[in-house]
């Protein structure tokens, strides 16, 4: 898989996410150790991951929905609707199959 196409390496996407996930933690007034009671999360996790954006799925889930944004990860990945009759047409299609 080429990833050639992005701007930015995945690292440093995850870092950046990361790093939005503090920001939002900090809008909130809230201390790691806040976050993590709420989360469930270790303090040491949160801190590893606002620095680096490594964090288990599950530990993203927990971490969205305690900064009140799980919307915008129930939503990734989530098809849109179609805008245009071959959209639509497509949206039908089976993999591997034209």
């Amino acid at each position: 898989m080429s990833f050639m196409y992005l701007l930015s390496s995945p690292a440093e996407i995850a870092r950046e996410v990361g790093e939005n996930a503090k920001a939002r933690r900090l809008s909130k007034n809230l201390s790691r150790k806040t976050l993590a009671e709420k989360s469930g999360i270790s303090e040491s996790t949160i801190k590893r991951f606002e620095l680096t954006g490594v964090v288990t799925l599950q530990a993203l889930i927990l971490i969205a929905t305690a900064l009140d944004e799980l919307a915008g990860v129930t939503h990734l990945f989530k098809s849109e609707s179609p805008n245009s009759y071959d959209e639509l047409k497509n949206a039908k299609r089976k993999r591997g199959m034209k």
